[in-house]
């Protein structure tokens, strides 16, 4: 995930945004303890709730 974000960085990007579920908690906290803020959820067109993260990059 580091090596990910610093490419995105050095690529000029500000953020980096993904999506996840409630019932994959592991990947939930994981993104959570480095960083990313829960910024929306929604349903899906399958019915599904999803979960927005997204963490800022630069000043950092």
């Amino acid at each position: 995930m580091e090596m990910q974000h610093q490419w995105i960085k050095e690529n000029g990007y500000s953020y980096v945004q993904t999506k996840t579920m409630n019932k994959w908690r592991s990947m939930l906290i994981l993104n959570i303890k480095n960083g990313f803020d829960v910024i929306d959820t929604y349903i899906d067109k399958k019915g599904l709730q999803k979960i927005v993260l997204e963490k800022r990059l630069i000043n950092e």
